[in-house]
């Protein structure tokens, strides 16, 4: 009886080994004039959401636009670069409205990029008619909540050990 309850819980452990490596990143920030490069004085403002599968590289976004000077032409993801540099296109989002709306859409980020987004250096530009490289822009940075549950996730691990 007791071989099998071993077993059993080896089982369990391999089948759930895969499942503790995967974790899901959810980012909120702010995107405005001032982050973008160069910073410019536009009375538009935004708010994103990204979710982020570490282990398959999908990501999902959500987000919203107003006060925008100009009409949004396009919206992305851009990277690797850090707060105040500029970098390609990583991401093509949807976007709906003309000088307010929402923001979507997502793809799949390579290894490397993914490293990049948890690095935080990735960011969300939002193009317009006014300022075609940009009016507004938010750098991808994690919400203070995903990192207090990623460290009780941890401490939770370290317990299990003992």
């Amino acid at each position: 009886m007791r071989s099998s309850s071993i077993f059993a819980a080896a089982v369990i452990l391999a089948a759930s080994a895969g499942a503790a490596n995967a974790a899901i990143v959810v980012y909120n920030f702010g995107l405005d004039g001032l982050q973008e490069v160069p910073a410019n004085a536009s009375p538009g403002i935004g708010s994103a959401t990204v979710t982020l599968d570490t282990v398959s590289g999908a990501v999902s976004v959500t987000g919203t636009y107003s006060g925008m000077i100009g009409t949004v032409t396009a919206a992305h993801i851009h990277g690797l670069a850090p707060v105040g540099v500029n970098a390609g296109i990583l991401i093509h989002l949807t976007h709906t409205g003309g000088t307010s709306g929402t923001l979507g859409g997502g793809g799949v980020l390579s290894a490397a990029n993914i490293q990049g987004m948890l690095d935080e250096l990735t960011y969300i530009n939002v193009h317009t008619t006014f300022l075609p490289g940009g009016e507004i822009r938010g750098q991808v940075v994690p919400t203070p909540a995903s990192l207090a549950l990623m460290g009780l996730g941890g401490l939770a691990g370290l317990r299990r050990r003992r």
